[in-house]
C-alpha cells in the first residue's frame, strides 16, 4: 500500500505515455537487420528504445531524489535499512523502465514476428542495465542539486552521451554509449563486449556521480569523481579504438539444418521450413553451371566469411524476401567462391566478370547480365562466351585461381 502510495504522489508515471510513443516512433521507423521471425534481431532491435528509456529513467531518478530529499528529516527517523528506503523511494522509477522495456519487447515483436532469443536476449539483458546504470546518476544528481535542475539535466546528458557520438566522425567514440548502430546477421553475431563495455562506462559514471553526493563533508571527492568519469571514457575507448566503424561480430556456428543430398541446402534453423523450396529453385541454376564443366557443391551454406568452407561447399547468401535475380547473382558469387576454395584459394569477394559469366550460364537475361558489367567488361565478355564450352570453363577456373580481378581495398 506504501509503494502504491509512493506511486500516485510521484509525477514520474506521467512520462510513460510520451516515452513509449517516442519509442515506438524510433524503434517502427528503424531499418534494422532487415531478417524477420529472427529472435536475435528482434532483441537488438527492440534495444533501440535505450536512447528513451535510459533519458527517461535517469530525469525521474533525479525528480524522485530530489523529492525525497525534501523529506530528509523523516528519513533520518526511519526504522527501515538504507538500501530498503532506496528501493522504496525508487519504485517509481524501476516501474517505468519495466513497462518501457515491456513496451520496447511488443513493439520489436510486432515489426519482426518473433520475440528476443538467442543473444538477442543479450540485447534485453542492455535494456535494463544500460538505463539502471544511468539511473544512479540521475539520482545522485537529484541528491546535490534542485531537481527541477537535476531532472533535466540527467536526462540531457544521457541522451547526448548516447546519441550524439554517432555523428562524429571518430568511430570509437560510438561504441562507448550503447546504441546499436548495426545488427546481427544470419550468419554473424553481435559480441558480446558490444554490450559489456558501455556497461562499464557507466557503471564508472555512476560511481562518480555518487562521489559528488559527499562533496559537501569532503571537497576533495569533486577531483576524484572527474578524474573517475574522464578515465573511464578513456579506458573504455582504448578497447574499441580497433573496431572501426562497425561493432565486433563473432561468427555464428551450428545454427544450419540441411535438407537434401548432392547438393544440400543449409539455411538457418529459423528458416529450415524454406530449405525445400530453396533447393528447387537452385538446382536447375548448379546443373546449368555443371553442363559447361564445372564441378557441383555437395552442399550449399549459409556460414560466416569468417569460417573456413569444407571442401565442396559453397558459401550460400540468402535472405527470405530474396528475389530470383538476387538469387542468380548470390549463386555466381557462391560458385566464384566454392570454386576458389576447390583450388585452395580465398577469394576476395569482389563483383568480377566471372560473376557475370556464371549468371549467364545460369540463364540470366543478357540486358539485366550487362548492367553488372562496364561496356569494356561485356565486349572481354562476349570475346570468352565466343569459346568453346570447355574452354570457357578453364577460363573461369583460372580466373578464379589468379584472383586478378581483385583491387586493394581502400579506407
Amino acid at each position: 500500500m506504501i509503494s502504491l502510495a509512493n506511486l500516485r504522489a510521484s509525477a514520474t508515471p506521467w512520462l510513460f505515455l510520451p516515452a513509449l510513443l517516442y519509442m515506438s516512433a524510433i524503434i517502427s521507423g528503424a531499418v534494422f537487420g532487415g531478417f524477420s521471425d529472427y529472435g536475435v534481431t528482434s532483441g537488438e532491435q527492440a534495444a533501440l528504445g535505450v536512447t528513451v528509456i535510459a533519458p527517461a529513467v535517469a530525469g525521474a531518478a533525479a525528480w524522485e531524489a530530489g523529492r525525497q530529499r525534501r523529506s530528509g528529516p523523516l528519513a533520518a527517523v526511519s526504522v527501515r535499512g538504507r538500501v530498503h528506503r532506496f528501493l522504496w523511494a525508487t519504485t517509481p522509477v524501476i516501474v517505468l523502465q519495466i513497462l518501457l522495456v515491456i513496451g520496447a519487447l511488443i513493439i520489436a515483436r510486432t515489426q519482426n514476428g518473433a520475440w528476443p532469443d538467442g543473444r538477442g536476449l543479450l540485447a534485453i539483458a542492455h535494456l535494463l542495465i544500460l538505463p539502471w546504470g544511468w539511473a544512479v546518476v540521475g539520482w545522485a544528481l537529484g541528491k546535490v542539486c534542485p531537481r527541477a535542475v537535476a531532472a533535466p539535466l540527467a536526462a540531457v546528458a544521457c541522451w547526448a552521451f548516447i546519441a550524439i557520438p554517432q555523428s562524429i566522425s571518430s568511430p570509437a567514440w560510438r561504441h562507448l554509449g550503447g546504441l546499436l548502430t548495426e545488427s546481427s546477421t544470419l550468419t554473424d553475431l553481435l559480441d558480446p563486449r558490444v554490450y559489456l563495455i558501455p556497461w562499464v562506462v557507466v557503471a564508472g559514471f555512476a560511481l562518480a556521480a555518487l562521489l559528488l553526493t559527499g562533496v559537501r563533508r569532503r571537497p576533495w571527492l569533486l577531483a576524484v569523481s572527474a578524474i573517475l568519469a574522464v578515465g573511464v571514457v578513456f579506458v573504455g575507448r582504448s578497447f574499441v579504438l580497433g573496431w572501426g566503424f562497425d561493432p565486433l561480430t563473432d561468427p555464428r556456428t551450428g545454427h544450419t539444418v540441411c535438407t537434401g543430398i548432392s547438393p544440400s541446402i543449409c539455411l538457418p534453423s529459423e528458416y529450415s521450413n524454406q530449405a525445400d523450396q530453396m533447393r528447387q529453385a537452385v538446382l536447375p541454376r548448379l546443373q546449368a553451371l555443371h553442363t559447361v564443366g564445372l564441378p557441383s557443391p555437395r552442399a550449399l551454406e549459409m556460414t560466416s566469411p569468417d569460417l573456413p568452407l569444407r571442401s565442396s561447399t559453397w558459401p550460400l547468401q540468402w535472405s527470405p524476401d530474396m528475389s530470383s535475380e538476387k538469387l542468380d547473382y548470390a549463386l555466381a558469387q557462391s560458385a566464384v567462391a566454392g570454386i576458389a576454395t576447390l583450388h585452395g584459394v580465398h577469394d576476395c569477394g569482389q563483383p568480377s566478370i566471372a560473376d557475370t559469366w556464371a549468371m549467364l550460364v545460369m540463364g540470366v537475361d543478357e540486358e539485366q547480365a550487362h548492367a553488372t558489367l562496364t561496356d569494356q567488361g561485356w565486349a572481354q565478355l562476349q570475346q570468352i562466351r565466343a569459346l568453346s564450352a570447355s574452354k570457357q570453363s578453364a577460363w573461369f577456373t583460372q580466373a578464379i585461381r589468379s584472383q586478378r580481378f581483385c583491387t586493394p581495398e581502400t579506407s
